[in-house]
């Protein structure tokens, strides 16, 4: 029986894909659990007010700035779709670099940790056909 072997470059593709999808979670994760706020904003008194709604992210502590011109449900401590919208737009905002940087990390160490595991079954299945 023949064994099919998976390429170290597609191993580390994969990897690092798996990286990158766990990095954009992590970042999404860290705006919707975030601090959020509303501000109606008066530029001046002949003018209208604006609404703008501000998201300060949970670890990295930057703040993003909405104008949203729909209509803003409460913001209470739970989640709700106003944080789930405004986070899925702040994101990418200011942190592609660090989106970058986690995904290659997280995928460097997957692909660790997959190499690791690989080896350990091929030895295994070595040590089976010594033995029979």
């Amino acid at each position: 029986m023949k064994i099919k072997t998976e390429s170290a470059a597609l191993r580390f593709i994969r990897s690092l894909a798996m990286g990158v999808v766990l990095s954009m979670l992590f970042f999404y994760s860290i705006h919707v659990f975030g601090n959020w706020t509303v501000e109606k904003y008066f530029p001046g008194p002949e003018t209208t007010a604006t609404v703008l709604l501000h998201n300060k992210c949970a670890i990295i502590g930057s703040t993003h700035t909405l104008r949203p011109n729909t209509v803003i449900s409460g913001l209470d401590d739970g989640i709700n779709s106003t944080k789930l919208r405004g986070s899925f737009i702040n994101f990418s905002d200011g942190h592609v670099p660090g989106m970058t940087g986690l995904g290659v990390l997280l995928g460097s160490f997957i692909f660790f940790i997959r190499n690791i595991k690989k080896r350990r079954t091929n030895n295994a299945a070595l040590d089976y056909m010594a033995t029979n």
